[in-house]
């Protein structure tokens, strides 16, 4: 859990997909919470632990004869600790993640999580945060730029930053229909307009340019919700 001192609240719902002790889960969980902390540029950083086991290790008071647990005090992550302010209230997130092996464990190559399509929208964004890469277009490159400031990568995803909503899932083209259909279906059913439809969407925490469009194009091929909705 990740909490600005404006009260902008941020949470990992983490799954470790391997065999742990619990004082494994412990260090997962720290971890986590460091890394999300780095991908939100955070600078300085305040820890809130119920294990004393962790907080006393990472002080310096404890040592650890476990070899595992030696690995995770050696984490590069460690080193960028500090301290800040907390203030609670705020809004909040939620990022899901899967562990499929402990983070001591050192990949064998650089591969990037999430793919997108060439032709998504996602891709210029995408590929500048990620690896620095701009459109030849000097325009275009500046046109990317500025778009860049309002988006952040978390575990390979891309976000978009909001403002009810600290953290938006941008989402592919492929991926429209099924959300929208999902979020009428969380709504049992109910016949809304195009606009009701994508403000849903917003808050459930998906974010993509042509929102309204694409919600307006979704019910117009529902009879009902056209009787129903706010076209």
């Amino acid at each position: 859990m990740l909490e600005n001192s404006e009260g902008v609240l941020i949470e990992v719902s983490l799954e470790l997909a391997f065999p742990t002790t619990n004082n494994q889960v412990e260090y997962e969980a720290f971890l986590a919470g460091l890394r999300l902390a780095q991908d939100m540029e955070a600078e300085e950083i305040k820890i809130f632990t119920d294990s004393q086991l962790v907080a006393s290790q990472i002080a310096g008071e404890y040592q650890t004869k476990d070899k595992r647990l030696t690995e995770y005090l050696k984490a590069d992550i460690l080193s960028k600790l500090a301290s800040t302010k907390k203030k609670k209230g705020g809004n909040q997130s939620l990022i899901q993640e899967t562990l499929s092996k402990p983070s001591i464990v050192k990949p064998s190559e650089v591969f990037l999580i999430y793919e997108i399509d060439a032709n998504s929208w996602m891709t210029p964004v995408f590929e500048f945060l990620n690896t620095g890469n701009l459109p030849i277009d000097k325009k275009e490159a500046a046109k990317v730029k500025r778009r860049a400031c309002a988006y952040v990568i978390l575990n390979g995803k891309m976000y978009r930053r909001g403002f009810s909503i600290p953290l938006l899932r941008c989402v592919e083209e492929r991926e429209v229909s099924s959300i929208l259909r999902e979020i009428q279906k969380g709504i049992n059913g109910q016949h809304i307009g195009g606009r009701s439809l994508a403000r849903k969407a917003l808050r459930a925490g998906f974010y993509w340019p042509t929102m309204q469009a694409d919600a307006k194009e979704h019910v117009k091929k529902c009879d009902k919700c056209q009787q129903h909705g706010d076209m």
